[in-house]
C-alpha cells in the first residue's frame, strides 16, 4: 500500500516494535531469537506488537547474526529426456518442503552453484544433474545432488524433492 506521497512505508523495524510494545529493541531481538529467556507476559506482549505492526525481520541483518541465511539454491535442469513436468513437481516438493523447515528457495542455473555457494547467500544446495555439465564438487555448502530417471512418475519426483530437503537440512 502507498502513502499519500505515493511512497512505499517504510519497513518496520525492531525499534518500531520495542517502541509499541515499551521494551527495549535488545528484548524484541531475544523474544524473536530465543537467545535468552524472556518472561511470558512480555514475550505475549512483544508478539502481539510483531504482529499489529507486520513486522518482518530483515533477512539480511538476521543472516550476519546467526551465520545461516535461511536459504536453499536449487539448480534445476530442463533436459528434453527428464518430464518437464516431473521436474516441477520436484522444484514444488522442495519448495514446499524448504517453506516448512524455515528456508526459502533460491533458483540458480547450475553454473552459477560456486559463486552462489562461496558468497554464503545460500545455506545449502539441492542441485539436479544437468547434461553435459560438471557435478558441482567441492562446494563450500551442504549439497544434495539428485538425478530423476528419464521415466520417473509424479509421486516419486514428490518424494524425492522432499527428501532432498530432509537431508539438506539435516546436514545444514
Amino acid at each position: 500500500m502507498r502513502s499519500r506521497s505515493g511512497r512505499e512505508p517504510a519497513p518496520v523495524t525492531i525499534a518500531d516494535v520495542a517502541r509499541h510494545a515499551g521494551v527495549s529493541a535488545s528484548t524484541v531481538s531475544y523474544v524473536l531469537s530465543g537467545k535468552r529467556a524472556i518472561s511470558a507476559v512480555t514475550r505475549a506482549r512483544v508478539l502481539a506488537s510483531v504482529r499489529a505492526l507486520g513486522f518482518h525481520p530483515h533477512a539480511g541483518a538476521r543472516a550476519l547474526a546467526g551465520n545461516r541465511s535461511h536459504i536453499i539454491a536449487l539448480a534445476l535442469p530442463l533436459r528434453s529426456e527428464v518430464s518437464v513436468t516431473a521436474v516441477l513437481r520436484f522444484a514444488a516438493a522442495v519448495v514446499e518442503a524448504a517453506r516448512a523447515c524455515g528456508y526459502d528457495v533460491l533458483l540458480v542455473p547450475a553454473d552459477g552453484l560456486r559463486r552462489v555457494a562461496d558468497s554464503a547467500l545460500v545455506d545449502g544446495i539441492v542441485a539436479m544433474e544437468v547434461a553435459n555439465a560438471p557435478r558441482p564438487v567441492r562446494l563450500s555448502r551442504p549439497s544434495v545432488l539428485v538425478e530423476l530417471p528419464a521415466d520417473i512418475d509424479l509421486e516419486t519426483a514428490d518424494t524425492l524433492g522432499r527428501l532432498a530437503v530432509d537431508r539438506l537440512v539435516a546436514a545444514a
